[in-house]
């Protein structure tokens, strides 16, 4: 199921949404995101459950 997961920006300290399609790895509440070659790391708002809920819900 495509889902989004709420982000901070480490140099922006925005707040931003990640589609989870995206999401290469998940420990604790930090993700890694790839888009091509850009990787990306964030930590979320959100608890690892949480996480791993919206990932595996279908």
């Amino acid at each position: 199921m495509n889902s989004f997961i709420e982000v901070t920006d480490k140099k922006s300290k925005e707040k931003i949404l990640i589609n989870t399609l995206l999401i290469a790895d998940v420990r604790g509440n930090c993700i890694t995101t790839t888009l091509g070659f850009t990787i990306c790391k964030y930590k979320t708002i959100e608890t690892y459950e949480e996480i791993m809920e919206k990932l595996t819900t279908k």
